[in-house]
């Protein structure tokens, strides 16, 4: 995968090529250019670390983006990979539904089993 800013490829994974495209280029050029615009979002009023998770999580992010990438670009062709073979399965993963009750003219069904070996009915006659 390559990611590309301002013309500049970025080596992500070398099979997939990916572009992205920075909307505002000029305006990112300004925000980065001072560092002091990343850091101000994580300080208070009185300039000191009010929020210091969330700078350390962008720090992170930041400093690792390539690997960031790499593993919600793997976890997204897991994913697809457990849906593909789930619908070549014909597996359905929805929970089960009870078969509840059947009203027909006044007489009320209930299913007991599961399948026909188990197969019983009750009739109930509403009088």
């Amino acid at each position: 995968m390559f990611l590309t800013i301002n013309s500049k490829v970025l080596n992500i994974m070398s099979v997939i090529k990916y572009r992205f495209n920075v909307n505002n280029a000029s305006e990112v050029k300004d925000t980065q250019s001072d560092i002091n615009n990343f850091v101000k979002k994580f300080l208070n009023k009185n300039n000191e670390m009010s929020d210091a998770k969330g700078y350390h999580k962008s720090l992170y992010t930041a400093m690792n983006a390539d690997a960031v990438a790499k593993h919600f670009y793997e976890q997204g062709k897991a994913d697809a990979m457990k849906d593909s073979v789930a619908k070549a399965k014909n597996v359905n993963m929805d929970p089960r539904q009870s078969h509840g009750k059947i009203e027909a003219g006044g007489m009320k069904f209930k299913v007991l089993g599961d399948n026909s070996s188990d197969f019983k009915f009750k009739i109930k006659n509403k009088k």
